[in-house]
């Protein structure tokens, strides 16, 4: 008897286990789904309780937030919440590019007041709870729809005045732009993070219709982006030649445009206008501002921008500036901004045959230093926590998406920004020591060996340290969403890479943090190392002819034998020997010699076709 019980007392503590595990899995996947439904409960909640469409409040925080609350952290215009309802009491932007300046007291900085004041929220509740944050969104969208005269109708098409408001713009471009978005996502449909809107037929009334056609006759950039003309000063500062902010060309006729480089201003959009219109030699062909989205040109694509602090790449490139306070305070970069700056980085990307990829759509942190000094002192905007691939996904490209086999020697970068950086492995982001939000970060960590107690690598011309750290813009030891780089060994979890020459692991569990690619690959030819280049200028002896001193190709790194980087294009040699008020095609001077630019470290670089082996991978 006792034996035959012994075998139940089993069975019946194996099928209690079981049930056991079966209820916790049971209630973790009731956890898991309520956390992602309690966003779709807060809105039914809040589109009922201050009578407004549930459809079109989610759409108008989907086009805000994309449904992240960056856990009650502040965007760089200063908003909170989905609703991006905003605050920028005590923010100041300050950073390397500029001065500390006040950011602007305008209403359209402050709704996060208004909301408190209409839905008896606190401030803090509206900043950090979802749920509260909604009620405010909700409550401002009623507010301005009953300002206009208007019923709280369900009838989604005779609310789109009331969305305009809700962007907060005087510019009827931006407003227009900003309701045309919201009407787009209902007509799309979305289901993102446990809430969905399904399509839907939806047309503004006729006397709210939505202007779509923009100012883009006078301007350079798509139909419908609220773009404006403000020109860059363009003048004489002496009479010894000294002038300034831009270069007139003719692009692509004479140079050809390859590279889009983003930035940040670490300024108001109104200080950069400022910046850009006084004698500072600087300067870039788009502004773009954080609350509206709304667009400045300054300076025409043709005409080369001072703004990349690499004059090989000033001549081939367009610069776009993103309005930002993300030196103090802020930590996430707005739809309004990503949408009209992937919209115009797409139109120009058509227009002057730019591949979209990110050895051409580059951040200023991607540009290298002519010299191995310049190397040093080169910018890290636009940062930790710019989105790119959110930002090309809004042009249309995934990419994650794989185009290799799992045998391939090339791998993209593509960490998911909320899991890529973890606190139980000790990882951390840093700003002067101050811990930042590991979430929404765009890297992976590049160490010596593969284990996070192993040192990060350190890049020579970066950090005078053997090790490097964990400061936000240290950008030698970071490998960012995107950047693509030949995979040499796989342990366990951990991938080793050809970086900066040398090898470099990061952590990749299940292949977590990269994609498989295809593409070709860059090695030196030979048993020696070989120069690497932060420009693809003439030779010395063609300068020299040409009269132009001071000028002359300089390495920066050495690529060692049996070391491969990934392949970005193919350039011919050229140097845009500018003068002021002219544009001939004289001041181009063409060299003889091809180059190979690869993704060497952080940055591009630059090889000789003569000194290297293209081969496919």
């Amino acid at each position: 008897m006792k034996k035959h019980e012994g075998l139940f007392s089993q069975v019946r503590w194996l099928f209690i286990v079981i049930a056991f595990v079966g209820m916790v899995i049971g209630l973790n996947t009731q956890l898991v789904h309520a956390k992602a439904s309690s966003l779709e409960t807060d809105f039914q909640r809040a589109a009922a309780k201050y009578q407004v469409p549930v459809d079109l409040l989610k759409a108008v925080a989907y086009n805000e937030s994309a449904f992240d609350s960056h856990n009650g952290k502040p965007s760089v215009a200063g908003g909170y919440g989905v609703m991006h309802l905003t605050d920028t009491t005590g923010l100041t932007p300050s950073g390397s590019d500029s001065k500390a300046v006040k950011v602007p007291n305008t209403a359209s900085l402050h709704t996060l007041q208004k909301a408190a004041k209409l839905t008896g929220h606190s401030v803090g509740q509206l900043k950090t709870n979802s749920a509260a944050n909604i009620d405010g969104g909700a409550a401002l969208l009623a507010a301005y729809q009953k300002s206009l005269g208007k019923g709280l109708t369900s009838n989604i098409g005779s609310w789109s005045a009331a969305v305009k408001k809700y962007s907060q713009s005087d510019s009827q471009a931006a407003a227009d732009f900003f309701a045309a978005n919201v009407y787009k996502i209902l007509a799309k449909g979305v289901n993102h993070n446990g809430v969905k809107i399904s399509p839907q037929k939806v047309n503004a009334l006729k006397d709210e219709a939505i202007d779509t056609t923009g100012e883009s006759g006078q301007t350079d950039g798509p139909a419908g982006l609220p773009i404006e003309w403000i020109p860059a000063l363009y003048k004489t500062f002496d009479d010894q030649g000294d002038y300034g902010n831009y270069d007139l060309a003719d692009r692509p006729n004479d140079e050809k445009i390859n590279y889009i480089v983003i930035h940040n201003t670490e300024t108001s959009f109104q200080e950069a206008l400022t910046l850009f219109s006084t004698p500072t030699y600087t300067t870039a062909n788009y502004v773009v501002s954080s609350v509206e989205g709304t667009v400045a040109e300054m300076v025409r694509p043709q005409n080369v921008a001072w703004h990349a602090g690499n004059w090989y790449i000033n001549s081939h490139s367009i610069g776009i500036e993103h309005e930002g306070y993300a030196a103090v305070g802020g930590y996430w970069y707005t739809e309004n901004m990503y949408k009209s700056s992937a919209a115009l980085v797409k139109y120009l990307a058509d227009k002057y045959q730019i591949p979209l990829d990110r050895q051409h759509i580059i951040g200023h942190d991607n540009v290298p230093g002519l010299t191995p000094a310049a190397q040093k002192g080169m910018h890290w905007d636009p940062g930790t926590y710019w989105n790119w691939n959110h930002y090309f996904e809004l042009m249309g490209v995934d990419l994650s998406k794989s185009d290799g086999s799992t045998d391939s020697h090339i791998i993209t970068i593509t960490p998911n920004d909320k899991t890529n950086l973890t606190a139980d492995s000790g990882q951390k982001v840093t700003d002067d020591g101050v811990n930042l939000p590991l979430a929404g970060s765009n890297f992976v960590y590049l160490y010596e060996q593969p284990s996070f107690s192993a040192d990060l690598i350190a890049d020579k011309d970066f950090s005078s340290g053997q090790s490097g750290t964990t400061e936000k813009d240290d950008w030698g030891d970071k490998a960012v969403y995107g950047q693509q780089f030949s995979k040499i060994d796989q342990q366990g979890d951990w991938t080793e890479i050809d970086y900066g020459g040398q090898g470099a692991w990061f952590y990749n569990p299940g292949g977590a943090n990269s994609t498989d690619a295809t593409g070709k690959l860059v090695t030196a030819k030979g048993s020696k190392a070989v120069p690497v280049y932060g420009s693809a200028y003439p030779s010395d002896s063609i300068l020299k002819k040409n009269k132009v001193t001071g000028i002359k190709p300089t390495p920066i790194y050495q690529l060692q034998p049996g070391q491969k980087y990934v392949y970005g294009g193919t350039v011919t040699s050229d140097y845009f020997n500018s003068h002021f008020n002219s544009n001939s095609p004289k001041n181009v001077i063409h060299g003889t010699d091809d180059y190979y630019q690869i993704q060497f470290n952080h940055r591009i670089a630059f090889v000789k076709a003569s000194d290297t082996t293209l081969s496919d991978d």
